[in-house]
């Protein structure tokens, strides 16, 4: 108890002299005009919790309570959570059920107003493929609502998981470049309102839909090996793992800030990460050790709550609601310091 007290009065003075508090300030500032983030962040973690798949059996007390013998696996579990955090803020699973009625949305935008989301009208191909997405997204929709009635066909089963994983890899792209444009909306506002900025970044999604598609793509790629580490937890993989997402932590800026190819904001991504290195290391260093204290008190609560039910309802949105504080906090400071650090220009569209 002594050692845990010692490192949160020393985690406070740290952030009290940090060399990137004016940073942490202005995400602070950003995040407390708008606590519906926080709010969606919560629920998305608690609707993970019930739905989503439990990453590692939870501590016992016995373990918490021998803090070096709990400290390395915290470290491991808070830089998988850091690593993910540019990629995926709120869990995509079971979001990821909204997405047609999105793709039905921005589909008919399109079709109406092809101007307003490229810089030239798309072709045909184009279309017709939005639109064959957007009816096998509803056609994967309906398979999940058939699951939860009844058993499906093997076949059927391992094509309704497909599809599951790749929609679900399009939300986290979604939310992640929605994300960076309301960041960027709240740096140079053109409304007052919060709800004008939400609107705004929405705009700007939709008509990045192109790169968001192809960081869809990057999101299906690391989701997958994730499964896999997570069934054969023995592997190397995960340390692999968390590298190339730090590595490419700055992709969903790069497509919500960069016009152009997929491959030109991947490009845009590492020099964005070169630029701006230093800060987000200090970021990085600070941000471990929040999340090693954060997951601490998390999994100790649920350890005390294991035989409550009362406690275990208390608990768990309480626990929610502090990890989507960090979370939301945390990763608007990583999105200030790599627009702020990585453009050699403040970008403006």
């Amino acid at each position: 108890m002594l050692a845990l007290l010692g490192f949160a009065a020393g985690l406070v003075l740290h952030l009290r002299w940090h060399p990137l508090r004016r940073h942490l300030s202005d995400a602070w500032d950003c995040l407390r005009l708008r606590p519906a983030l926080i709010l969606l962040t919560a629920g998305a973690l608690l609707l993970a919790g019930v739905f989503g798949e439990t990453s590692h059996a939870p501590y016992s007390l016995s373990q918490l309570t021998d803090w070096r013998e709990i400290i390395l696996p915290l470290a491991r579990d808070a830089l998988a959570h850091m690593a993910a955090l540019p990629h995926a803020l709120m869990p995509p699973w079971p979001l990821a059920c909204g997405v047609p009625l999105v793709l039905v949305f921005l589909t008919i935008r399109i079709w109406r107003w092809p101007y307003r989301y490229g810089e030239r009208r798309p072709g045909p191909e184009q279309k017709f493929g939005l639109l064959i997405v957007t009816l096998l997204a509803f056609a994967w929709l309906g398979l999940e609502a058939s699951s939860a009635r009844h058993m499906l066909a093997e076949g059927v089963e391992t094509l309704k998981l497909g599809l599951r994983y790749a929609f679900t890899a399009l939300a986290a792209a979604g939310v992640q470049v929605w994300l960076v444009r309301f960041v960027m909306a709240w740096e140079k506002p053109q409304d007052t309102e919060a709800g004008g900025d939400a609107a705004a970044a929405l705009e700007h999604a939709f008509a990045r839909w192109q790169g968001v598609a192809f960081l869809a793509g990057f999101n299906l790629l690391w989701m997958s090996w994730r499964w896999w580490q997570l069934n054969t937890p023995q592997s190397v993989g995960a340390w692999w793992w968390i590298e190339l997402l730090l590595i490419f932590a700055a992709l969903p800026v790069a497509v919500a800030a960069v016009s152009g190819p997929f491959w030109h904001q991947g490009a845009a991504a590492l020099r964005i990460l070169w630029r701006a290195a230093l800060p987000l290391l200090m970021l990085a260093i600070t941000s471990l050790f929040i999340f090693i204290l954060a997951l601490y008190t998390v999994e100790m609560g649920r350890a005390l709550c294991a035989e409550s039910p009362f406690w275990r309802i208390i608990e768990h949105p309480l626990s929610a609601l502090v990890l989507a504080m960090l979370d939301c906090w945390l990763l608007l400071t990583a999105l200030l310091l790599m627009l702020r650090f990585g453009f050699s220009r403040s970008p403006s569209a």
